[in-house]
């Protein structure tokens, strides 16, 4: 018996031919394009927050040496940690531009005339 005919009458049936075949086209280790773009981009999401914090941490290291520390030349240990912590997400964001990350799409992309 087909489904919208199992349905009460005047009742929608919940099931549609078109839910079903986009169900039964996947496999159940097959992920649809739409979810390999977000999570993607969710990945893209977090690495680019992850990356934002450390360079806010290194930023916020060297202005505190510098106002606390700096007139007295004292814990100069703070200065390259803070540098290094500020250039990571640099050097980081310039590596996955190089490579095949965020910034490839825009350079492999067709050029517009």
């Amino acid at each position: 018996m087909e489904p919208a005919a199992a349905a009460a009458p005047g009742k929608a049936s919940h099931h549609t031919v078109t839910a079903f075949h986009a169900a039964a086209a996947t496999t159940p280790g097959e992920t649809t394009p739409s979810a390999t773009r977000a999570s993607r981009w969710s990945s893209l999401a977090a690495t680019a927050a992850s990356l934002v914090a450390v360079g806010l941490g290194g930023a916020a290291l060297l202005v505190w040496w510098a106002l606390a520390f700096h007139p007295a030349n004292a814990r100069l240990w703070m200065v390259p940690a803070g540098l290094v912590l500020l250039g990571t997400p640099i050097l980081a964001w310039l590596s996955l531009c190089a490579s095949a990350g965020p910034c490839a799409a825009v350079r492999d992309a067709p050029a517009r005339v």
